[in-house]
């Protein structure tokens, strides 16, 4: 009920409609595919078994639902702070709700990926499925980190402000537009980037190729596993003093 309510809301104004939980991921994806070199003529290590159109796609699909994911959890008590105040819906009810915007943003990118692989001649295996699967704990972690954020999200707008820059910091970050490297100091930074090693197991399992880094990989599977509770727990005591606070 309530994600039927917010997609309405997000959507009900707009000449696409839905079509725009894909338009923005698609538009770079085409914007990529025409920037860089001819796949044909990319030099590739024995390690790269995909053009760079394909790496750099999924690792904007992911981001993106990792950027999502954690600005619908940081703005909960923007959105439903006078509807969790009179107490109609449970807090966990609107947790959930956004967990299930964030899904179907995800899933709205899929059919973007697919396309991809399809166009740059990638073989669809089985264990693409896999490939896929691996995208939910991207987005859980940033359902943690938003999660945890959102009572300071609620009481200014610092965040708000850092958020014009933090996801293009990501992106840097992360190895989104260029290949994970695999010697040097930034590779040993990249080794223990937990969103590093969740995309390249990502992609491994997906099309093969790549070095995932398994340990950093296990590692920040048991982070998201404490962390989404953990902010569900966050969530769920912030509303009172929310409104002390608000109401000052």
């Amino acid at each position: 009920m309530l994600l039927g309510v917010r997609l309405t809301q997000l959507y009900r104004h707009s000449s696409l409609g839905l079509l725009w939980a894909i338009v923005p991921t698609l538009v770079i994806t085409i914007g990529v595919t025409l920037g860089l070199p001819d796949a044909r003529e990319q030099r590739l290590v024995p390690t790269d078994v995909v053009p760079m159109q394909v790496h750099v796609a999924f690792g904007v699909v992911l981001m993106q639902t990792f950027v999502e994911a954690f600005n619908g959890q940081r703005s909960i008590f923007d959105l439903h702070l006078s509807l969790l105040r009179r107490m109609r819906f449970p807090l966990e009810a609107v947790f959930l709700a956004q967990v299930a915007e964030s899904a179907f943003n995800l899933l709205a990118k899929m059919p973007v990926l697919l396309l991809v692989l399809i166009v740059f001649g990638v073989q669809l295996k089985p264990v693409l499925l896999l490939g896929l699967l691996a995208c939910v704990p991207v987005l859980l972690a940033g359902v943690a980190a938003g999660a945890l954020l959102a009572p300071l999200s609620a009481l200014g707008k610092d965040l708000d402000r850092a958020m014009v820059f933090l996801p293009w910091l990501l992106f840097l970050l992360t190895p989104v537009f260029y290949r994970t490297p695999l010697t040097g100091a930034w590779a040993a930074f990249q080794a223990f980037n937990p969103l590093t090693a969740m995309l390249d197991v990502a992609r491994h399992l997906s099309y093969g190729g790549g070095s995932p880094h398994w340990p950093t990989y296990w590692f920040a599977l048991a982070a998201v596993a404490v962390a989404v509770p953990a902010g569900l727990v966050v969530c769920k005591l912030a509303p009172p003093h929310l409104a002390e606070r608000l109401a000052a």
